[in-house]
Order: structure tokens, then C-alpha cells, then sequence
């Protein structure tokens, strides 16, 4: 099994569409910042596969607030997946960069009846499926000061400079506003961050991994 996994994730998406299915397959342009599958329902459910952009899954809790559930990039699928197995978790998918994508909705069922494309489809959705569950297991299991530390250093440039606005920061990390301002006032003021217009800077690498220590051990499959 792993062999065959090996060589159907070694071939190009175009391997897997014949030359008639390609002339019904459009590929679409869509501008930054656009929610191209809106979180309601779908009939027809979306498909899409990424030849070039970012996009990011964005739901919302109980009381309004914005978090970030996946982020998907060149060489990956995206859909409703959700409502493929009757569920929905009501996500916006909006594009984070320009995107480059092919339309694979209305070649869907005949695509998803090959074999060889389901396997090529499964595993590429199924390994992000269990990084978005580690994600939420994180998110229950770590303090809020831990989750933060760790995303820090998770966005942070080799000089341990972060570009990333505050609310970026907030829908990543899935963290409120008031708590974020709360415990990155903290840090300023035990001299771990600095911060101004242009960023925040990262000033005390060691005292940030220590509190960042418990959160990067699970992430790396240490504990």
C-alpha cells in the first residue's frame, strides 16, 4: 500500500483527467481577500484544487468571534468536505493571496469514482484533517499565555521579527482580542517582546520557548 501511495502522490494533478474531462475543467482566477464558498449550505458542493495562492477556512464561535480553521496552499484541494459526509461546519472559504485554482465541481462524481484519484484525494485531505484536529487539541489543552508563545515563534523570521498584524495573530490563534492585548502586555513588560508600528520583535528567544515548551512538544509528536 505504501509503495502505491508513493506513486500516485508522485504524479501531477493533470495524470489523473483525460484530455475531454481537462476541456470541461475551467481554471479560475480569484482576486485576494474573496469568500468564494460562503458558508451556507451547498446543493452542489465545490471543489476546487490550488495551482497557485493561499486560502483559509474561518468559522465562528457561539458569540461572533472569527477563528481561523485550516490554511491551504498550492497542491492541495478545497471544499465543503464537511457536506460530503451530510455535515456542515458552516465555514467561509476565502482566499488569503491572489489564487489560481481548477474547478472541479462539475466533473466531481466522475473524478471521485476513479481509484486512483480517491486515493490521491484521501490522502491529501485526510493528512490535514488530522493536523486541524491537533490543532483544536492544542487549543483545549494549553493555557492561552502557551498557545500564544508558541505561535510567536511559529510566525517569527530567523531575526524573531513578526510582520503579522494583531488580529491575524487573534484568528490564528483563535484567541480574543482582550486576552491577546492582555498577555502581550504581559510579555512587553517582562521584556520577552517589543513592540511598534512595523511589528513585534522577539527579545528574550529563551524565556518564549519556555513557555512555548509543553505547546511545541505536542506539536511535534514528542509527547
Amino acid at each position: 500500500m505504501d509503495v502505491l501511495m508513493s506513486k500516485i502522490m508522485e504524479k501531477s494533478i493533470y495524470d489523473f483527467f483525460s484530455e475531454e474531462q481537462l476541456r470541461r475543467i475551467p481554471v479560475v482566477n480569484i482576486d485576494k481577500n474573496t469568500v468564494f464558498i460562503p458558508a451556507v449550505d451547498q446543493e452542489n458542493i465545490d471543489l476546487y484544487y490550488i495551482l497557485e495562492g493561499k486560502v483559509e477556512v474561518i468559522s465562528q464561535s457561539y458569540n461572533g468571534r472569527s477563528f481561523l480553521i485550516d490554511t491551504v496552499e498550492q497542491g492541495e484541494f478545497i471544499g465543503k468536505f464537511s457536506n460530503m459526509r451530510k455535515q456542515n461546519f458552516y465555514s467561509d472559504i476565502k482566499t488569503q493571496t491572489p489564487c489560481k485554482m481548477l474547478k472541479l465541481t462539475d466533473i466531481k462524481n466522475e473524478i471521485l469514482n476513479d481509484e486512483s484519484f480517491l486515493l490521491f484525494f484521501y490522502f491529501k485531505t485526510s493528512n490535514r484533517l488530522y493536523e486541524m484536529y491537533k490543532i483544536s487539541m492544542m487549543r483545549t489543552l494549553f493555557t492561552y499565555e502557551e498557545i500564544l508563545a508558541y505561535s510567536l515563534l511559529d510566525i517569527a523570521d530567523e531575526e524573531g521579527f513578526i510582520g503579522a498584524k494583531d488580529k491575524q495573530i487573534c484568528l490564528k490563534t483563535s484567541i480574543s482580542e482582550r486576552q491577546y492585548y492582555y498577555i502581550m502586555k504581559k510579555f512587553r513588560n517582562v521584556h520577552i517582546i517589543d513592540q511598534n508600528k512595523k511589528g513585534i520583535y522577539i527579545v528574550d528567544l529563551d524565556s518564549l520557548k519556555t513557555i512555548a515548551c509543553s505547546v511545541v512538544n505536542f506539536m511535534k509528536n514528542r509527547i
